[in-house]
């Protein structure tokens, strides 16, 4: 196979698995009221199904290292692929709560690794178009999380919960063919020097930042997945269908910063910081105003929603402040691990406040406190230190 034909798969894999990687996330919390007049979901096992995504992100991270070290990125992303169509089938055919808690584990595990694992098969393949890659699969990946919310609800009520959490499968399936086109190229990845391993990751202050950034976007978007549609019912009186348009509206403000974030930030690496102080205000801006106003209700989920415009610097970030690819997996791994264990506690949080108060008022302070703490990290992206420099 040519070099140029193994990019044009390379290409459709990366864009088909990003198109994947929120599928699962942003399909369930929509048609919660559907699922419930099937399968008894009380509040807490609804905010244990919230904390399922970023705790599967959380130790897939974890995951992500072995597999790929001893088999290659493409294998590995053959056997993601496959966990994440297990779990969508399993969802679809659930008995019960832990049945589907079970399936979005599984499924989630797979989409967690598939994360990790993505910009590093960027680097394999395109280390010259770093900037424009990464904005065409964090664009997917943001497509991704509004096809999900956006058709869940209209397909439950034409044809049920089940087929609305399983249709995502066949999507995934599809992911397979080009995976399989380049399957000979995996290799395993090499063992990073000893002053870039995982344990002195911890080391970098950029690493931090980049983990920081990170996890400002994973608690703006786990939070908002898993609970923003009740929350806007129950805060703001909205419908149901209204929830669910409103959730992908929140997912489809990802779609422009997605284009142009990750290729400003390669062009001109001075605007990274200034990136992450627009992402902290709109995060401050939006649950300021679900505080202070009732109305336009649309408006503050603009403003949630461009909240995690740091998540596709983020990404970026890990390949342009990163000089060689076993320190991307390194940075990959660790800035994702360490948002995803943040959004995890937030996620149970807000369950748990929810549960004691009877109110959102709190979920809303949770996020607006989190937009500004991550003024931090654009304090040391302003520095334009590289990792393996700092290791």
């Amino acid at each position: 196979m040519s070099q140029r034909l193994q990019k044009i798969f390379a290409l459709a894999a990366i864009a088909l698995l990003a198109l994947n990687l929120r599928t699962a996330v942003s399909s369930i919390s929509p048609v919660v009221s559907f699922i419930q007049q099937d399968i008894d979901l009380p509040i807490v096992t609804i905010g244990l199904l919230g904390i399922a995504a970023p705790l599967a992100f959380a130790l897939a991270t974890s995951l992500s290292y072995r597999p790929a070290r001893r088999f290659g990125v493409e294998l590995t992303l053959i056997f993601v692929v496959l966990a994440i169509v297990g779990g969508h089938l399993i969802r679809a055919l659930a008995w019960d709560s832990t049945a589907l808690f079970f399936g979005s584990m599984l499924s989630l595990l797979g989409t967690g690794v598939g994360n990790v694992l993505l910009p590093v098969l960027v680097r394999k393949y395109f280390s010259n178009r770093i900037g424009l890659i990464s904005a065409m699969y964090i664009t997917m990946t943001s497509v991704s999380a509004t096809i999900g919310s956006l058709f869940a609800v209209p397909v439950a009520q034409a044809a049920g919960w089940r087929l609305s959490l399983g249709q995502w499968a066949l999507l995934a399936v599809l992911t397979l063919v080009p995976l399989l086109a380049i399957r000979k190229n995996s290799s395993p990845e090499p063992k990073p020097p000893r002053a870039s391993g995982r344990r002195a990751i911890w080391r970098s202050p950029t690493a931090l930042a980049i983990a920081g950034a990170q996890a400002m976007t994973s608690v703006f978007g786990y939070v908002s997945f898993a609970w923003l549609p009740i929350l806007l019912i129950e805060h703001n009186g909205v419908s149901e269908l209204q929830a669910g348009s409103l959730l992908a509206l929140f997912a489809i403000m990802g779609f422009p910063v997605s284009i142009l974030v990750p290729q400003l930030a390669q062009r001109f690496p001075k605007l990274q910081a200034k990136i992450v102080y627009l992402s902290a205000i709109m995060g401050v801006t939006g649950p300021l105003g679900l505080l202070l106003f009732d109305d336009p209700v649309w408006l503050w989920v603009i403003a949630i929603g461009l909240g995690p415009t740091m998540f596709p610097l983020a990404l970026t970030l890990m390949n342009l402040r990163s000089r060689s690819q076993d320190v991307v997996l390194s940075v990959s791994a660790f800035g994702q691990g360490v948002s995803y264990t943040i959004a995890t506690i937030a996620v149970m949080a807000v369950g748990i406040t929810r549960e004691l108060t009877g109110g959102w008022e709190p979920t809303l302070w949770i996020l607006l406190i989190t937009a500004a703490l991550s003024l931090l990290a654009g304090l040391q992206l302003r520095r334009g230190a590289m990792v393996d420099d700092e290791l």
